[in-house]
């Protein structure tokens, strides 16, 4: 029975939790603390999880410059730390996407 609550249909299932877990957190925190509308934290939250599916198969140092324009992108309009934080959802989404996709040997 733990066997199939760890695992869908061959893929991990735990990592999913997590990134939905903080996901959630990193939505709250920014509504709450940073007074971002929610709509708008969503919508960008949505947007990074499309562009590291649509990107999932680039080279890792690729994701790494779309992280610091990014951030870049933050400072130059005055939400660096709500960028930054939209940027550990893009890092956290990259990271499960390769523990999905990934083969077991």
């Amino acid at each position: 029975m733990t066997k199939a609550i760890k695992v869908f249909k061959n893929k991990p299932i735990i990592p999913l939790g997590i990134f939905l877990a903080v996901t959630v957190v990193l939505i709250v925190v920014s509504f709450a603390v940073l007074n971002i509308p929610i709509v708008a934290i969503c919508s960008i939250a949505i947007l990074e999880v499309l562009l590291s599916a649509l990107l999932n198969r680039i080279p890792l140092w690729v994701h790494g410059l779309l992280v610091i324009a990014q951030i870049a992108a933050g400072f130059s309009f005055g939400r660096a730390v709500f960028m930054v934080l939209m940027a550990i959802v893009y890092v956290l989404a990259v990271a499960f996407l390769y523990l999905w996709t990934s083969e077991e040997a």
